[in-house]
């Protein structure tokens, strides 16, 4: 499979290493992220072909005009890895669209990008697509974090939480997270693997990545300088807890390992050392997917056509 990669949020943290393997291999790599200053000097530092773009996944015009950007250059697209993710501590932060930013970066801004290049991935066929999830979708993972809890998907883009109640940054995330799974697997679905291919990824504990910018300066001390290292060293020993490097590499597998020709409609988790597993099991909940395939259609105006 050859053809330009495109990695949201290739810019730091796990993204810029998955992209960082990718150009290793001789990919020509887009970075789509919301901060060029920060693209560009990931770009210039990994050298080979790698190009920047902005994007604001909470924007759905954002996503449309990067997509209106490719069409217009006629972009060898062969490979898509949604991974830009945010979490917020305090909250609901709401996006010009009205939507609460969690749903709107994790979930529905990469559901519109990702329709809306089907047609110019499948032109490239055999094509993938990589979603990112993470382990706190799973209640019997044990992370600490809360249970998902989404009463119905209208009340969850513009809260976060799932429910009418207070909102909850961790429980958002959580939410999307599962989210990301749903998606992934009815895309699946729709899609013929032998054209377009399309798995779930879960990176696993990753110090240093730039989840929790949020959280209270104490707390992202920790995280960015002493548990980087800690994380290095237990990585061998622990499932589950991994570095940028070491997780941005398997990520990068999924799009140029030939193994995964024609896999699609699986997760990838790093408790397992990235191998095949199951995810929650809700998360294969096949009435709620559809559920939620057809409210972002609605929320992300979808059926709209144009920048």
């Amino acid at each position: 499979m050859a053809g330009v990669v495109l990695v949201t949020g290739g810019n730091s943290g796990i993204g810029l290493e998955c992209t960082r393997a990718l150009a290793r291999a001789g990919r020509q790599v887009f970075i789509a992220s919301r901060n060029r200053a920060t693209s560009e000097a990931a770009a210039r530092a990994i050298g080979g072909q790698v190009e920047v773009l902005e994007l604001d996944l909470a924007s759905m015009s954002s996503v449309r005009a990067l997509v209106h950007q490719l069409e217009q250059r006629a972009v060898p697209l062969a490979a898509l890895v949604c991974n830009a993710g945010l979490q917020f501590n305090h909250g609901p932060r709401l996006s010009d669209d009205g939507f609460e930013l969690t749903f709107a970066a994790n979930h529905l801004g990469h559901f519109l990008l990702t329709n809306l290049l089907l047609e110019r991935l499948g032109a490239n066929a055999p094509a993938r697509i990589v979603i990112v999830s993470s382990g706190v979708h799973d209640p019997a993972m044990r992370t600490g974090m809360p249970h998902p809890s989404i009463s119905d998907f209208e009340t969850l883009a513009r809260t976060g939480s799932g429910t009418k109640g207070r909102f909850n940054g961790r429980l958002a995330y959580v939410n999307s997270k599962l989210c990301n799974l749903w998606f992934a697997y009815e895309l699946s679905r729709r899609l013929e693997p032998s054209q377009v291919t399309v798995n779930g990824w879960e990176p696993g504990l990753v110090p240093g990545s730039g989840l929790i910018r949020d959280y209270p300066a104490p707390i992202q001390w920790v995280w960015n300088r002493v548990l980087p290292g800690l994380a290095a060293a237990i990585n061998p020993i622990f499932a589950g807890v991994s570095t940028a490097r070491k997780s941005g590499e398997s990520l990068a597998s999924l799009v140029l390992d030939p193994a995964y020709a024609g896999v699609s409609g699986k997760y990838f988790p790093s408790h397992t050392r990235w191998r095949e597993a199951r995810s929650s099991v809700d998360s294969y909940d096949t009435a709620r997917a559809r559920e939620l395939w057809d409210a972002s259609v609605r929320l992300s105006g979808l059926s709209r056509r144009g920048p």
